[in-house]
């Protein structure tokens, strides 16, 4: 059981391979702020530069920033400190944790006092070499003073700072989840799943291709500053910005991202088949049946990165682009991962970690990872080998080591049902641990199908499901509303 809790645990903390809803978003990254403030956040201290561009009046320091009750807690205060009048915090996963489109959102309480202006926002990695607007801004949720509304706006350079926003009604100082939608087409913005703005960024249109690169998340609180002015009210101070937690999620499939837990073969632009060969020769694409070595499995490998595992059970690595892609690593590192670009005509593209693109060359040479652009030779159909699926039949589907499947997921009624391939493991065990680490429940789960009541008393939030058979131990991430 000690090897299952440590398993367990890692699953508790990476918080990965849970499906958000049965549309198409899994969980890839989140912060419950359960026990603490999670290690992929970075503080900015001090007053930045003329008042973080936008003429605030806080000093940032970390202390600012608690958790208490299972909550991110960030008071602005009214104090004296580093010339400044005021205090705050402001955190970030820049370096740390980055995404290229999902669904970003938080739930949270806003303050709503004079002087006020909490933000959740993102802001484009390559921040450091091109500046600020050109790396892209997404603000998911901005309010200033004592407003009953909430902005959500894009900005960026087109020719010249411009921005895009829209607004929407809300009682702020109300617990409301705060999110957007963001894909290669548009981006939407929701309080509490209602759709109130859209923008349209498809193509790059209007100069919009910042938003088509990776961007990373900022919770702040400031005081004053451009957009809620100088007048602060100092009686409303210490308040606080209340957040239960954030969390990203990524497409699972449909066509607009990767399909994370399914068989899959790759048919390269000259109508050849990649295959995974003996894992001791580099790739090619050069089949014109699908056979065995022609079969890969999705699976995610970290952040929105997928990996590729062949048929003999080992991952898909690009090298260093110089030489040929070879299947021939157990575990998966930098090498092993890959971005899944969606292109025209459904057709999809792989780029490496070196930012490379993967390309099928004329199919009598090795698979490489060194192409700059997309051209034909980098695109490949997907899904179209015997017994392909365009999509999972329920939420998610791994394949090792007993094909684990949870729904319905978030869990209503604190009933779910679990499903998993009897025929690898006829008898499995099954075990709910809290974020604590403690075990809440256990059971024994025969003939791939149980139908799990939990006790009524367990508390809303995040857990930890683990499935153990003699293949070893598989985990899911359990949401209980």
């Amino acid at each position: 059981m000690l090897k299952l809790r440590q398993l367990l645990m890692i699953a508790l903390m990476t918080l990965i391979g849970w499906t958000a809803n049965a549309q198409n978003w899994q969980l890839v990254w989140a912060d419950e702020f359960t026990n603490g403030i999670g290690p992929d956040w970075v503080f900015e201290t001090g007053t930045g530069s003329g008042g973080w561009g936008n003429n605030e009046l806080q000093y940032y320091r970390q202390q600012n920033a608690t958790v208490q009750n299972g909550e991110l807690v960030i008071t602005a205060k009214n104090e004296s400190f580093g010339g400044m009048n005021y205090t705050s915090a402001r955190m970030k996963t820049q370096g740390k944790k980055s995404w290229k489109y999902g669904k970003i959102e938080a739930r949270m309480q806003l303050p709503a006092f004079q002087g006020s202006w909490p933000a959740f926002w993102m802001l484009g990695d390559n921040i450091t070499s091109v500046g600020w607007p050109s790396c892209g801004e997404i603000d998911i949720m901005e309010q200033t003073n004592t407003s009953d509304h909430v902005l959500g706006t894009i900005h960026w350079n087109n020719n010249g700072y411009v921005y895009y926003g829209g607004n929407t009604a809300a009682s702020v100082t109300g617990y409301h989840v705060y999110s957007i939608e963001w894909d290669a087409n548009a981006i939407k913005w929701f309080v509490d799943g209602n759709l109130y703005h859209t923008a349209n960024i498809q193509n790059g249109i209007n100069g919009t291709s910042e938003f088509h690169e990776k961007f990373f998340i900022i919770l702040n609180l400031a005081v004053g500053g451009n957009l809620p002015g100088n007048n602060v009210n100092n009686g409303a101070l210490p308040a606080s910005v209340k957040v239960d937690y954030v969390r990203v999620y990524q497409s699972t499939g449909g066509g607009t991202g990767a399909p994370v837990g399914q068989t899959i073969w790759l048919r390269g632009s000259n109508g050849l088949y990649a295959s995974s060969e003996n894992g001791a020769v580099p790739m090619n694409c050069n089949r014109n049946s699908v056979q065995g070595w022609e079969q890969f499995t999705v699976v995610s490998a970290g952040g929105s990165k997928i990996a590729l595992r062949g048929s003999n059970g080992k991952y898909v690595s690009s090298m260093n682009g110089q030489s040929g892609m070879m299947c021939d690593r157990t575990t998966v590192q930098g090498w092993e991962a890959f971005d899944w670009v969606s292109n025209a005509n459904g057709t999809i593209s792989l780029r490496g970690n070196n930012g490379l693109y993967v390309s099928s060359e004329n199919g009598q040479s090795p698979m490489i990872c060194d192409r700059t652009t997309i051209q034909g030779w980098e695109q490949f159909t997907w899904g179209t080998g015997a017994g392909a699926r365009q999509a999972p039949e329920l939420d998610s589907e791994l394949s090792e080591p007993v094909a684990l499947t949870v729904f319905p997921n978030p869990v209503t009624n604190h009933e779910f049902k679990v499903r998993w391939d009897h025929q690898v493991s006829p008898e499995v065990q099954l075990s709910l641990m809290d974020v604590s680490g403690k075990t809440v429940y256990t059971a024994v789960a025969k003939d791939g199908l149980e139908n799990v009541v939990l006790p009524s008393h367990l508390r809303k939030g995040v857990y930890i499901l683990g499935i153990t058979s003699e293949k070893g131990t598989e985990t899911r991430n359990l949401i209980i509303k």
